[in-house]
């Protein structure tokens, strides 16, 4: 089953409405660049309130990595995403402590060369911001294939990149590991839709007929 991470939480009653929808994830965002930055003792607030099977990830963008480590100790963060241009060492650096996710992007490829280099939990295939506000929305249909063969080769591979209940059942037919989605299941930035968020969730871990023949 495809697991679903939430990003982008701001609030309280986002963040509970994600967990009763079946998020696996909660995504808090710390870079100021980001309209979804949250400040860490927001967060904190936000994490103190949470179920003990409640898994939460940090996004960090470029940050300098005892800041970096810091924050992350003082939220108890689960996993660790470095959206920047962060290198192998770096991200080993907080290993084994935290999980750490690592993302590229289009610009990135080909993937491959550049996954072998990491020794990480898991890589998240985006888009740039800046692209996004430029027009891109999502991940083209030869970089979905390109991770669909990483995950063969035994990668963990996160779809995002304008993910939203429109275009994610075309997305689980590459089989990913996970699915990260933020502004598509909002109201506006920073506040989540609940009717959005609910069906985000059922549609990536619902087993369609075909795919439980194949289980079968």
């Amino acid at each position: 089953m495809i697991k679903v991470k939430i990003c982008g939480i701001t609030n309280v009653e986002d963040a509970l409405l994600a967990c009763r929808c079946g998020a696996d994830v909660l995504g808090f965002i710390f870079s100021k660049k980001s309209p979804r930055y949250i400040k860490p003792q927001v967060a904190k607030k936000i994490i103190s309130q949470l179920g003990p099977f409640v898994v939460t990830a940090g996004v960090f963008i470029d940050e300098k990595k005892d800041a970096a480590y810091d924050l992350a100790s003082y939220l108890d963060l689960d996993i660790l995403q470095f959206h920047g241009n962060e290198s192998s060492s770096y991200c080993h650096y907080f290993k084994p402590k935290f999980k750490v996710i690592k993302v590229f992007f289009p610009s990135d490829r080909p993937f491959r060369e550049k996954c072998c280099r990491y020794r990480v939990d898991a890589f998240l295939f985006d888009i740039r911001y800046k692209e996004k506000l430029q027009g891109a929305k999502t991940l083209s249909v030869d970089i979905l294939r390109e991770i669909f063969s990483l995950t063969k080769e035994g990668h963990r591979g996160i779809i995002s990149g304008g993910l939203n209940v429109k275009n994610i059942l075309k997305t689980k037919k590459f089989n990913p590991y996970a699915v990260d989605v933020s502004r598509g299941v909002e109201k506006f930035i920073g506040k989540k839709d609940e009717k959005l968020v609910q069906l985000f969730i059922k549609i990536a871990k619902e087993t369609s007929d075909y795919e439980k023949a194949a289980v079968t």
